[in-house]
């Protein structure tokens, strides 16, 4: 049996870490069998709005020349009388909670066609925590506790979205001994954001750019309180896409998961999990 393969979330470089051309992750994508590739770049006006957001400063995404290279790399598919590869137009919104930022990702969202809006947080009080200065002076159930909070006001986030993006991307910069973000030690606001994915009909999303976020337990948390909707995302920045597909897929499967779930023009698309 052929097993289908799908990717929400990858990066080219038309975000300001990504390295490689649109053009060669679709190469990548055809050549691994991707029946559906997302490209998601990062639209940060958290940096723009936000306070304090980094120690260093980069470029945010120039829309329309994202837009006019991924539409280059479209057409050259559906150009392809063999292609079989559904190559989706997406953005990951990092969100922040300023009514200068809500606005203007509800413009950007609104001004092109996207398939896919991925919601995701990396700031937590004007710091991205992939950075140290994040976590000075803090324990970590403080700073851990301030972070599930952010998401989930981020749930209300005005502008469309689809995708709830890595829940434990905290940990990549964490300079803590236990680093990951278990169940456990944060119950009732883990369960509030699992539930709030659920009532508004979003997918979790599986993401393997770091140390796999979230965690099995937070997933087996939300089969148990009733989500279906999760999405595969690699997070690849270097054409590295569908890192750990076959592993993530085997947990999924063992979990009770029975497809993933993608998206195009904000509708989900199921792929079925071999």
């Amino acid at each position: 049996m052929i097993k289908m393969k799908c990717d929400t979330h990858v990066h080219s470089n038309n975000s300001h870490d990504g390295k490689v051309p649109i053009s060669q992750i679709v190469q990548e994508a055809k050549a691994q069998g991707l029946c559906y590739l997302a490209t998601t770049e990062h639209l940060d006006y958290d940096f723009e709005y936000g306070k304090n957001r980094a120690p260093v400063s980069w470029p945010n995404l120039d829309l329309e020349k994202y837009y006019k290279t991924w539409s280059e790399a479209k057409k050259a598919l559906d150009d392809d009388k063999n292609n079989t590869l559904n190559l989706c137009f997406g953005i990951e919104a990092s969100y922040d909670s300023s009514q200068a930022a809500k606005e203007a990702y509800q413009r950007a969202i609104a001004k092109y066609p996207f398939d896919v809006v991925i919601n995701s947080v990396h700031c937590v009080d004007g710091y991205d925590v992939y950075f140290k200065m994040a976590f000075l002076f803090k324990t970590k159930k403080r700073v851990y506790r301030r972070y599930l909070e952010t998401i989930l006001e981020s749930l209300d986030a005005p502008y469309q979205y689809d995708i709830v993006a890595h829940i434990g991307y905290i940990a990549h910069g964490a300079p803590y001994r236990d680093k990951l973000l278990r169940y456990k030690d944060f119950p009732n606001e883990i369960d509030a954001i699992l539930k709030g994915i659920i009532s508004r009909d979003k997918a979790l999303e599986i993401n393997f750019h770091h140390e796999m976020a979230p965690q099995r337990d937070i997933i087996e948390r939300y089969y148990e309180l009733g989500g279906r909707k999760i999405s595969y995302g690699s997070d690849a920045h270097r054409g590295d896409i569908c890192k750990n597909f076959d592993e993530a897929c085997k947990m999924l499967k063992e979990i009770g998961f029975t497809h993933l779930s993608t998206f195009v023009k904000h509708r989900e698309v199921l792929v079925p999990i071999e």
